[in-house]
């Protein structure tokens, strides 16, 4: 198997890859990606590093069987890989296989096993790598491979909704005060309409505002500058000509995401999020798209809101590598954290 680092030229080929993929998510796409090295860094010790690409291509017989995109960071001399990178709301990566549902069992798992190998023998070995972190993007299963090549391996969920069963079955199937609590801010006079840029940066100002966020505004002026309208709609929540609260949505194949939003907000003592996130699915499945998915279902904090929807829990994992140098600060790090803590706590 070789390995290819790709360029601006390999754009089309990889973009065919991500669209052939059943796995696959806009975070994959080319676009994106360049977005996030623009405006991805990491803080180590005080020092600032920014996000380095590396969009690997998998090929056997001349032949793209897969690619694997990275970000490499080189703070106060480790480097630290991580695929998707933090601070930029992207919340899948890891690799894609256009061809692997086709594959007999066996072979498969010889494929996943010897391209681990081989990604590992670049990152840990040539890039010297400390640390590496992967979010595989829901519908990877075998976690297999990381495990044996030393990875701690952790189950991460989100929700989908399947949108064929129809927005009235849907919405008989919500818990019962959600279904209450939508047709109370109806009564009230909220109204969900689409929204534009303005709308998009009032809604992340209400998130930076209550530490929801973590990307720039900047980064999300990008992603809207660059996926709107086709890929992404803004939904707001208004009163009169008051907006009260919203969400952004990503788009990518047959899949509505819920991807930022739902800040907490109350008028009247009424939360217009229930009634924002409705009206966002009512729409997808007017759209005919065949699954609405409703990101963060690992979240304990945000359990109570999501939980309501009626989502199908739906897996993707996150594996950790540290190399043994790193691992043992890492235990020295934890055990004074843990100690302090506990002092903290008397």
């Amino acid at each position: 198997m070789e390995l290819k680092i790709a360029t601006d030229t390999d754009q089309q080929t990889w973009d065919a890859v991500v669209e052939q993929s059943t796995n696959s998510t806009l975070f994959h796409t080319w676009k994106w990606l360049k977005i996030a090295e623009k405006y991805s860094s990491i803080k180590k010790a005080g020092i600032q590093s920014k996000a380095k690409l590396y969009p690997i291509i998998l090929i056997e017989k001349d032949n793209p069987v897969g690619i694997y995109p990275f970000f490499l960071f080189k703070p106060v001399g480790l480097n630290f890989c991580y695929s998707p990178p933090p601070g930029t709301s992207t919340l899948y990566l890891g690799p894609l296989f256009p061809d692997i549902n086709s594959m007999k069992q066996e072979k498969k798992q010889i494929f996943l096993l010897e391209m681990q190998k081989e990604m590992d023998r670049f990152i840990k070995k040539d890039l010297k790598s400390n640390y590496i972190q992967i979010n595989t993007a829901p519908g990877f299963e075998d976690c297999r491979s990381f495990k044996w090549g030393g990875y701690k391996v952790e189950p991460l969920f989100t929700y989908h909704i399947d949108l064929n069963e129809g927005t009235d079955t849907i919405l008989k199937s919500f818990n019962r005060s959600l279904r209450y609590y939508i047709e109370k801010a109806k009564k009230e006079g909220i109204t969900v309409a689409q929204g534009d840029k303005e709308d998009a940066f009032y809604i992340y100002d209400l998130l930076k505002e209550r530490n929801r966020i973590k990307s720039s505004k900047e980064f999300v002026g990008s992603v809207y500058d660059t996926f709107f309208p086709d890929h992404m709609k803004i939904f707001i929540a208004k009163i009169g000509s008051e907006r009260l609260s919203g969400i952004m949505t990503i788009i990518h194949k047959d899949m509505v995401s819920f991807w930022v939003g739902s800040p907490k907000y109350s008028y009247k003592g009424i939360s217009p999020n229930e009634l924002v996130l409705w009206e966002s699915i009512r729409w997808a499945g007017k759209q005919g798209y065949k699954t609405f998915e409703i990101v963060g279902a690992d979240d304990y904090s945000l359990f109570p809101f999501k939980r309501k929807f009626n989502g199908k829990i739906i897996p993707y994992y996150q594996m950790k590598w540290f190399s043994p140098s790193l691992k043992v600060v890492s235990s020295i790090y934890s055990a004074i954290r843990k100690r302090d803590n506990n002092q903290l706590d008397l």
